[in-house]
Order: C-alpha cells, then structure tokens, then sequence
C-alpha cells in the first residue's frame, strides 16, 4: 500500500522488487501437482523499493491486478484443454496397446466408456474455449457477461483436466502412477 490512508483498493501499488533485494526473503514450498510454477513463501522485512520500481499509477495497482485476472484466466483454461487432451492421447494409445485377459483393453467395454466420457468432456470444453475466444475478439471492451464466460470457462476447462487426469491415471493402471508417463505430471 503507497497511500496507507487510501481506503480499500485505492492505495494499492504494483512495484517491482529485485530478487535480491535485501530483507527479501524465500522460502519454496513442495507441492504436488504443477511443478513448473514456482511457489514459494514471500517474507519483507524492511524491504526498501525505489520510487522508479512503481509500476503503472501509483493507486492503480488493485485495477491492474483484476484486469490481469482474465487473461490468466482464459490462459490457463486453454493450457488446461490441452493437458486434458494429452492425457486423453495417453490413455487411448495405452488401451489399444496394453492387453488384459487376451484382449486390448480397448476392446472393454468400461474402458471405452471411460475414453468416451474423456473425449466428450474434452470436446465440451474446446468448444466452450473457442466460443470465449470468439468473443473475446468481438465482444464491446468491459463486457461483464464476457468476464463471466470466463471465469465459467475456467471452472470447466480445469474441472475436465482433474477429469482426464484421473481417468488417465485409472486406464494406465499402476503405470499412471509412474513418475515419465504425461498423465501422473
């Protein structure tokens, strides 16, 4: 907060510190899931920042932060499709391949269900994505309906990856848990 007597979101300032800035502190956090995003604990103590390093207005940072959030948003919804479909991929060629009790485990009946539940939640989900991106090209700027596709979109497009993940991880059997396969990353 630049203005601590702002009230609110005003007062609020974005600004750019220096990982080695001194009384910076990080400590990572292990975690499952998405190792590529670094998490970690963030602790100032006495941290001094140079005017320079303000970023944007000074008051504007909570706007800043709230128009951001829906290309994260729309961005990680799209990743989110993607990955679906990679895990989809995964279990589809593992099931033609992989047999049990003689036959493929494509030719079960279960397993093909699964596959199709995947595919039709991957579908879903891509058409709900094009359709915002459609929009996002077309729509008046501040569209609050738009905003709310958005946030719906990413519900769903993640919603569909945990799906596809799990489903994944089912069809390869004990090989869904092995650290190389694309679904257990």
């Amino acid at each position: 907060r630049t203005d601590p007597s702002a009230g609110g979101a005003r007062g609020l300032s974005l600004l750019l510190m220096e990982g080695d800035t001194p009384g910076l502190t990080r400590r990572p956090l292990a975690k499952m899931g998405w190792w590529a995003s670094d998490t970690a604990h963030l602790h100032f103590d006495g941290c001094r920042v140079p005017a320079g390093n303000l970023l944007g207005k000074e008051g504007s940072g909570f706007r800043a932060i709230m128009e951001n959030f829906n290309g994260e948003r729309f961005t990680l919804a799209a990743g989110a499709v993607g990955f679906a479909w990679v895990c989809y991929q995964e279990a589809l060629g593992w099931a033609r391949e992989r047999k049990t009790f003689g036959r493929r485990l494509a030719d079960h009946q279960i397993v093909r269900h699964r596959l199709v539940d995947m595919l039709a939640s991957i579908e879903a989900a891509r058409a709900m994505l094009e359709e915002t991106a459609w929009r996002l090209d077309h729509a008046p700027a501040g569209d609050p309906e738009l905003v709310g596709s958005i946030c719906m979109l990413k519900n769903v497009a993640t919603r569909t990856m945990q799906f596809c993940a799990d489903a994944a991880a089912q069809t390869l059997g004990g090989m869904g848990y092995m650290r190389g396969t694309h679904s257990e990353r």
